[in-house]
């Protein structure tokens, strides 16, 4: 009766710890795959160094609404409704992204060169944007590739007396290969490639260059 009274136990106590344990790992929470992150093209022309010629701007931070100022890759069902793709984002906030690559897309002739702000440092311009669509657009019903969709409106701004030298409004679209993800931002990636090209060339011609 003893040794059967100690095996009880033991087997009682195994089956204790067991539950415990099971316990525990239920209340983990599931493994989750990460996230990927995209970012935006650099333009693949090598940059050209400035010269005593080149004209300095700064490129100020884009306003941009709430929804597409952060890293969301924003989708829209239906041209107003707004939303985020699940499972992927960009690598920096939107208005980021698109400073970089219109600074990246001005230096690659030379003629102008676009700079982040900076307290301490005197330039005769500055560019101010206003982004008012960054997102893919499922125009043709939410089974059909979306359209990536940019639109901003830029303010070219003389520092010394504050006059407006000019604005100008870009709109840019180009249809995703498919309705997947990837194939958003590729669609995305190119539209941005455009859009800041046709800024800077629209700020180089403003600026005589």
């Amino acid at each position: 009766m003893i040794i059967n009274l100690k095996q009880n136990i033991k087997v009682g106590a195994a089956v204790a710890i067991a539950l415990t344990l099971s316990g525990c790992i239920s209340v983990l929470p599931d493994a989750k795959a990460a996230p990927t992150v995209y970012r935006l093209s650099v333009p693949t022309a090598a940059l050209t160094a400035a010269n005593a010629q080149t004209i300095v701007i700064n490129i100020e931070y884009p306003k941009a609404p709430k929804a597409l100022g952060g890293t969301d890759i924003v989708l829209s069902p239906d041209g107003r409704r707004l939303t985020a793709a699940s499972g992927a984002s960009w690598s920096e906030p939107v208005p980021s992204l698109l400073r970089n690559v219109l600074i990246d897309t001005l230096g690659k002739e030379g003629k102008v060169a676009g700079i982040i702000p900076n307290g301490s440092t005197r330039v005769p311009y500055r560019l101010n944007t206003d982004l008012r669509r960054f997102e893919a657009v499922f125009d043709n019903g939410e089974d059909a590739a979306p359209l990536a969709t940019i639109q901003l409106n830029l303010t070219l701004v003389d520092t010394a007396t504050r006059h407006i030298v000019g604005t100008h409004a870009v709109y840019k679209t180009v249809r995703a290969d498919q309705k997947s993800v990837s194939s958003i931002v590729k669609a995305t990636d190119r539209a941005s490639q455009e859009a800041m090209q046709d800024a800077a060339i629209w700020v180089s011609r403003k600026l005589g260059r």
